[in-house]
């Protein structure tokens, strides 16, 4: 037997290449953020923060973690789906897998006595664990509202408006905002009269959102012509204020819920949101804790909504204090992405300077120039990997000192100059 440990090999053998090195693989639905991209979701909460602030949302932040028995309030059945893991007494806890639940605890326990309505904001990372076989991020990072304590069309319209006015001002132009109501579809059901076990198969085609399988569970039943008809079709309404007129000609007693829809749509107008807003009965949501309307957001070349949410009034009485709310998530990656594609030309170099010297024999330039917000990237004097550093990483300005000028690349216009004072030459 060779006296060499395994996989090596014997004096005079031939030597064996390396192999190339390979990424450490990550957990399903788990991926790395790269330095650009991680700077432009930065900014996408900046902008998203600011536009929260201006329709007076405050922000809080709510723990990664919270305790399993808590969480699990928030539905019949508990949370289901969700990443739990035990603290050191053995207390099963959840990682946040959404943030309206989060807040809706701080909103009923620290903030039971605030007179309401109460406006909070937030920029936080949910957690679910991707469903077997999908490509789905088990990391979702969010921005959203939640508004507490006022119900009716009014609130809703106002967080829709915002959700409008957030998205314009993160630059995203051509979306839509389809509108739904979990209780207009409840109406239309009580209105025909359908029981529960239909209902249930209803419910189950509708959290897959098998139309086929919808439609058949409602051509099963033993409905008028017009009413039967419009149950097979409810999932696939889409339009304006039609929609609305449609359902209620054919369930009357579905008439209250499609005033209230309108309502909204005719606020939506006043916040200059009603041309985004689509009329559509088949968006639904995952948490069953939705009460009111519903809604998604979708953008061009994005096969994911961008942002959802809704009302849902019974959620605060689980955690203690019963308050009628509505909100919205924004999900910032699927949003970065449609940001990203919309965008015929590349984007411009990022204000900043590589200068060569700048971590030996120009540190003082260097330093000045941070001094007033310039980043400055430095490099050893002599190194010539200046421009391939700044094109790799978009940085605007190559800056070295040659004699007593120093020469400066402009990446944005293609310009060299030189001169005595690189200070005025890169601001």
């Amino acid at each position: 037997m060779s006296g060499f440990p395994q996989g090596d090999r014997g004096p005079g053998a031939e030597p064996t290449a390396l192999a190339e090195p390979e990424a450490a693989p990550l957990p399903a639905g788990a991926r790395d953020v790269l330095p650009a991209e991680a700077g432009e979701l930065r900014a996408l909460d900046h902008t998203l923060r600011t536009a929260f602030a201006g329709f007076g949302y405050r922000e809080v932040m709510t723990p990664v973690l919270e305790f399993a028995a808590v969480m699990d309030r928030a539905q019949e059945g508990g949370l289901g789906h969700v990443f739990r893991l035990f603290d050191e007494s053995g207390r099963v806890l959840v990682l946040r897998p959404d943030s309206t639940i989060p807040v809706s605890r701080l909103v009923a326990g620290r903030l039971a006595d605030h007179p309401g309505p109460v406006r909070v904001s937030y920029v936080a990372r949910a957690f679910r664990p991707p469903p077997p076989g999908r490509p789905q991020a088990a990391e979702q990072r969010q921005a959203g509202v939640e508004l507490v304590g006022s119900a009716g069309p009014a609130a809703d319209a106002e967080v829709i408006g915002l959700l409008r006015a957030s998205l314009a001002a993160a630059g995203l132009v051509d979306f839509r905002i389809g509108l739904g109501d979990v209780s207009l579809t409840a109406a239309v059901l009580d209105g025909l009269e359908v029981g529960e076990a239909a209902r249930g198969r209803l419910r189950a085609a509708a959290g897959m959102r098998n139309l086929v399988a919808w439609r058949r569970a409602a051509e099963s039943l033993d409905l008028p012509d017009e009413g039967g008809r419009l149950l097979a079709a409810l999932p696939t309404l889409r339009g304006g204020a039609e929609v609305l007129d449609r359902v209620e000609e054919a369930v009357p007693a579905a008439g209250a819920a499609c005033a209230r829809l309108r309502r909204t749509l005719d606020l939506l107008e006043a916040h200059g949101a009603r041309e985004a807003v689509l009329v559509d009965l088949g968006v639904l949501r995952d948490w069953p804790y939705y009460s009111g309307v519903v809604f998604e957001a979708y953008a061009a070349r994005v096969g994911v909504p961008v942002a959802v949410g809704g009302r849902y009034d019974g959620l605060g009485a689980r955690f203690g204090r019963d308050r009628p709310a509505v909100g919205f998530a924004i999900t910032l990656e699927p949003l970065h992405r449609a940001l990203a594609g919309q965008e015929d030309a590349p984007a411009a170099p990022r204000a900043g300077l590589v200068l060569v010297g700048g971590m030996d024999e120009e540190i003082g330039a260097a330093r000045d120039l941070r001094a007033i917000g310039v980043p400055v990237i430095a490099l050893e004097a002599g190194d010539a990997s200046a421009e391939t550093l700044a094109e790799s990483d978009g940085w605007r300005y190559v800056a070295r000192r040659e004699g007593e000028v120093y020469r400066v690349l402009d990446r944005l216009s293609g310009d060299r100059s030189e001169g005595r004072r690189l200070l005025e030459m890169v601001t």
